[in-house]
């Protein structure tokens, strides 16, 4: 019996019980929200945080990037980035703007769904949050489940969220 209560107490000061998410989250849940398949998945630690990024549109080879049907063959990027999952505390996501190629199924429409998933707001007004871009370069959004920082650079968006 001792040997278990000293057990018990080596295992809370070394932290080894595991932490449950404060929020609703679950990552297979985020990328299925998307609704279409990622094409790659990778993981890297870099000091000490945990990064895994799913990109859900190939980019061209170095050679196909040089061909006459480039243009017509490009899909914008689209990515996901959780930071120290299982339980990140905060999510990127980043896409390139639209072109011709995805007029099926836009970027801004995948973000929308990512985000609605992230934080209950609808994809109508995301879209909305999307078109302060035409008078600022970034800005902040306070929701229920998540805060949020929206940014544009160029023909990039990214939108960090942060859960609550």
């Amino acid at each position: 019996m001792r040997t278990f209560i000293l057990l018990i107490i080596s295992f809370l000061s070394c932290s080894v019980i595991a932490d449950q998410c404060n929020y609703n989250f679950a990552e297979s849940d985020l990328v299925n929200s998307i609704g279409l398949k990622p094409t790659s998945k990778k993981t890297t630690k870099e000091n000490s945080i945990i990064k895994r990024q799913y990109e859900f549109r190939k980019t061209l080879t170095g050679e196909a990037a040089f061909n006459e049907d480039a243009e017509k063959n490009y899909y914008p990027q689209f990515y996901l980035a959780l930071y120290n999952p299982p339980c990140p505390d905060r999510i990127t996501i980043w896409f390139h703007e639209d072109n011709a190629n995805t007029q099926k199924l836009s970027n801004k429409v995948l973000a929308g769904r990512a985000f609605h998933y992230l934080t209950g707001v609808e994809e109508a007004i995301f879209e909305n949050k999307l078109s302060r871009f035409s008078e600022v370069q970034h800005f902040e959004s306070f929701d229920d489940r998540a805060d949020s920082m929206f940014m544009k650079i160029g023909d990039i968006y990214s939108v960090d969220v942060y859960l609550k």
